[in-house]
């Protein structure tokens, strides 16, 4: 396609698109969506049935105020996600995330691109996932905590405030603990020991900023 030339989003009639919310092109919003608040979204995102977006945080300071949430691009959100906006800051979704059938992220929080949160892992509010990080089904991670880039957590892994998961680990359990490094992630991104050491100060400096 030509530079400049714009591509209609595809939207069922069913769903509802608050005023409020900016759109990109070539978005698809399926069946009985609801998307609402400060939201904006980039471009050739796809949102499948059922998907409630951008909607007031679960925070008693926050239920009767809309917060913001920005997407970004190349996005797959598959049936029931829910995403809440922020409170003070913004939620925050990169690019080329994947959120299957049933996952949440919370309000505040910020998802990396390429981030996978697999059926029904939850994001408590203000966690912060680095990019290329796999989240499991049934995977619960505890506010404020920031997961490392190219990690694994394992399917029905609780990880409290406690745990460190740097970048390039494998978690498992509950409560969470440490199996081994991710050599699949490592391998499959070509991450070599300067990129670790990399995104690990840049780990280490989002703990600050978390208050860890």
């Amino acid at each position: 396609m030509g530079s400049g030339e714009l591509v209609l989003n595809s939207i069922d009639p069913t769903s509802v698109i608050d005023d409020c919310v900016e759109m990109g092109d070539n978005n698809h919003i399926g069946p009985f969506c609801y998307l609402t608040g400060g939201l904006t979204i980039g471009d050739h995102n796809w949102f499948e049935s059922h998907c409630a977006v951008g909607t007031r945080p679960e925070h008693q300071e926050f239920w009767h105020r809309d917060g913001k949430t920005n997407i970004g691009n190349n996005n797959m959100f598959r049936e029931h996600i829910t995403i809440h906006s922020g409170t003070e800051g913004l939620t925050f979704i990169g690019s080329n995330v994947i959120m299957l059938r049933g996952s949440h992220v919370a309000h505040d929080c910020v998802i990396e691109d390429g981030v996978t949160l697999s059926v029904d892992a939850i994001m408590l509010g203000h966690v912060h996932v680095m990019k290329y990080s796999n989240c499991g089904s049934g995977c619960h991670v505890h506010q404020h905590q920031v997961v490392g880039s190219y990690s694994m957590i394992g399917m029905g892994c609780v990880v409290p405030k406690k745990s460190r998961i740097k970048p390039g680990q494998t978690w498992v359990g509950n409560p969470a603990r440490r199996l081994k490094t991710n050599m699949y992630a490592l391998k499959k991104y070509n991450i070599d020991e300067y990129d670790v050491i990399e995104e690990t100060a840049r780990y280490t400096q989002l703990l600050k900023d978390h208050g860890f």
